[in-house]
């Protein structure tokens, strides 16, 4: 395809731009009888220009301006080119020349015949013949047998035939002429390496090689009548010998042994099949769900599909699954979906047995019973909160109320009351389980220090 150069980006002809990012507006052209269309830049915008041939004008070259070949002074078919808009130069058809095509060209018809050279010459025509015709069109021809002396040498008898002739020679002559001394082997008559033997002046012999036979070994012997080639090969004769053309499971000189197909293609057999060689083939033992030759094809286990009624059965490998209709559940969409009715009280997952069709309701935690709707009482089963924490059932959970020193949903977590630092001068606390103790520091008058303990 053309390229157009911008800001030395190459484009390719429907584009344009510094980045070819803008469609051309040249493709297609709107230039027309023959016009160039170029490309214009106007800022981020892109026009054309049309470069009209010699006799157009107007933005789309469709105006013509008065010119040398608007008078169509070209005849007979002549085509009119403009050279400037007062000069122009005719092209004209076969059969005629001139400024303005209006001399018949007499070799046009090539009224020579045989080869015959046509030569123009005013109004008529001249042929220049070939050695072996002769006339006003070369149709006449020459019989080279009324030469005298006769092209034919040593007594050789010449035989005219239409623009040639060829010489009946003797015996013991030769040649186109007959000018050669016949030798009966030299050169060779015998094809295919068969040696030539001379028996007199003019006759010899020909000692073919094994395969050949023929006057001069000319014919191939076909050595397949009788062939050995079994199961079904077919026989192509050679040269003194012959090759058996094997079927695609046999194989061997004589087609005698069995191809392992299932060796030679290991893939023979698909999806998981198993190939088994048999003499002259093979077959595959395919896994359950596919079938075929080569256990390609996957069983359509749809069609005995026992799905019921409304419900949409889908394909698989050995097996099929049903999509049931809203309000069907089941293996085969035969049961009511009793989930339909919202059985599992609010926040609990309902589910269908697949072979019954009950509903099975899984419970969020602190509920229990067939629809999730008993609230299951933590405190009666084992008392969940830690250190001393007294257990209060609610509706599906409990609370945890503590001793005092600790706190969490358990009652698990010491409370650090050292945390809100209730010590004193820089005393130092020490947690306790439900209270704390400073141990403070006394400075005394000879500048020791000693320690006591609050609790």
């Amino acid at each position: 395809p053309s390229m157009t150069l911008h800001r030395a980006v190459w484009c390719p002809s429907d584009y344009v731009g510094n980045r070819c990012q803008f469609p051309s507006p040249c493709s297609p052209s709107p230039c027309r009888n023959g016009g160039e269309c170029r490309p214009v830049v106007h800022g981020n915008t892109f026009d054309f220009r049309c470069i009209c041939r010699l006799g157009f004008t107007d933005r789309l070259c469709l105006t013509p301006t008065n010119h040398a070949c608007m008078s169509s002074p070209c005849r007979n078919g002549g085509t009119c080119d403009l050279i400037t808009l007062s000069s122009y130069r005719c092209r004209c058809p076969p059969g005629w020349s001139g400024k303005m095509c209006h001399i018949a060209n007499p070799c046009a018809s090539n009224p020579c015949a045989n080869g015959g050279q046509c030569s123009a010459f005013d109004s008529t025509f001249i042929c220049t013949c070939p050695p072996a015709f002769h006339g006003k069109t070369c149709k006449q021809d020459v019989n080279e047998c009324a030469q005298i002396p006769s092209p034919c040498q040593n007594g050789g008898v010449c035989a005219n035939e239409v623009g040639s002739y060829h010489c009946r020679c003797p015996q013991q002559y030769t040649g186109q002429h007959c000018e050669t001394l016949y030798m009966p082997c030299s050169p060779s008559p015998c094809q295919n390496g068969g040696t030539c033997v001379q028996k007199g002046d003019t006759t010899y012999d020909c000692s073919c090689l094994p395969g050949f036979t023929g006057p001069h070994c000319e014919h191939n012997i076909d050595d397949c009548p009788g062939h050995n080639c079994q199961n079904g090969g077919i026989c192509v004769d050679g040269v003194n010998t012959y090759n058996c053309q094997c079927p695609p499971h046999y194989t061997g000189q004589f087609c005698t042994e069995n191809v392992d197909e299932c060796e030679l293609m290991p893939n023979a057999c698909q999806n998981g099949g198993t190939c088994h060689d048999t003499h002259g083939s093979y077959h595959c033992v395919c896994v359950n769900g596919w079938t075929g030759d080569d256990c390609s094809e996957n069983i359509d286990d749809c069609a005995s599909a026992a799905c019921y009624h409304g419900a949409t059965c889908h394909d698989r490998v050995a097996s099929f699954f049903c999509e049931c209709p809203h309000g069907r559940t089941g293996l085969l969409c035969h049961l009511d979906d009793a989930c339909i009715s919202n059985p599992c009280q609010k926040g609990s997952n309902c589910d269908t047995n697949p072979v019954n069709g009950k509903a099975i309701c899984t419970c969020p935690p602190g509920y229990t019973g067939s629809a999730c709707n008993l609230d299951i009482d933590e405190c009666s089963l084992a008392n969940p909160c830690e250190h001393g924490g007294r257990c209060l059932n609610t509706k599906g959970s409990f609370q945890c109320k503590c001793l005092q020193g600790y706190e969490g949903p358990r009652c698990e977590m010491d409370v650090n009351e050292c945390m809100s630092n209730p010590c004193h001068n820089d005393a130092t606390c020490l947690d306790q389980i439900g209270g704390f103790h400073c141990i403070c520091m006394h400075i005394n008058i000879f500048g020791g220090k000693t320690f006591s303990t609050k609790i």
